[in-house]
């Protein structure tokens, strides 16, 4: 990863304050392609109520339950903003070495919580600008929304909490060979190794080897392992079939 630090409420902001911006011009009944069978209006009810759940939780330490919304009286743009803002002040009010809950096998700090966030709404900016694209508004997403040093971020979460998190939900396990992972633009690199039957592999950074490697921008790999892009937007070095596996693999919820 980057030797500077990722300030990570403050990308949260950015990217949230794109996802509101998106929310005043994408119809809330527009389909979103991504998410089969949701309207932009789910996604927006989704992602607003996951801000304010990680927010409670922030605020009492604690696992709460996920709210439920009634939304009356504005529009989803300016309700899912007062979501943001209301999370991204939980995360100024709480250090983030305070012990706090989360759901991952991981320390249990209220730091988790911006960089979970901030990634958790970065691939639904995804989500609502290919929404957008659907309906003819627009080109699609931009190739910069997800910055390349916030994607390798969010590559390395997807190894470090995700492939765990699968496993311990009684998922199959998405590594069963060894696979290396290449992010070209940032020089990030991992190597993931299978370790036994319910055990999450082991994650080395800085090289990446094994039976199948794989290449592409930090947020081509991202959206892959999030099932945003198709396999085809990576490169692949080694064997095909493990490569292709591991990203068929549930490796995210």
């Amino acid at each position: 990863m980057s030797d500077q630090p990722i300030d990570h409420l403050t990308e949260f902001e950015r990217v949230a304050a794109e996802f509101a911006a998106a929310l005043e011009r994408v119809d809330p009944e527009a389909a979103v392609p991504a998410c089969p069978g949701w309207t932009v209006a789910d996604l927006a009810l989704h992602l607003g109520s996951g801000q304010r759940w990680a927010a409670s939780i922030l605020l009492s330490g604690t696992a709460q339950k996920v709210p439920e919304v009634l939304r009356t009286t504005i529009s989803w743009a300016d309700w899912y903003a007062g979501t943001s803002a209301a999370l991204a002040a939980a995360l100024r009010a709480v250090d983030p070495d305070e012990p706090c809950w989360n759901f991952a096998p991981v320390d249990q700090r209220a730091g988790f919580w911006a960089r979970r966030r901030l990634h958790e709404t970065a691939v639904h900016l995804v989500d609502l600008l290919q929404a957008e694209a659907a309906t003819g508004e627009q080109p699609g997403a931009r190739p910069d929304v997800v910055r390349p040093a916030i994607a390798a971020d969010g590559v390395d979460e997807v190894f470090e909490v995700f492939l765990p998190r699968m496993l311990a939900r009684g998922f199959a396990p998405a590594v069963t060979r060894q696979i290396g992972v290449r992010a070209v633009d940032t020089g990030d690199e991992w190597t993931l190794t299978p370790v036994s039957q319910g055990i999450a592999p082991r994650v080395e950074h800085a090289k990446a080897v094994g039976e199948a490697v794989l290449s592409g921008t930090a947020a081509d790999l991202g959206l892959c392992l999030w099932k945003r892009l198709p396999p085809t937007v990576l490169t692949v070095t080694g064997d095909p079939t493990a490569a292709t596996d591991f990203l068929a693999g549930r490796a995210t919820p």
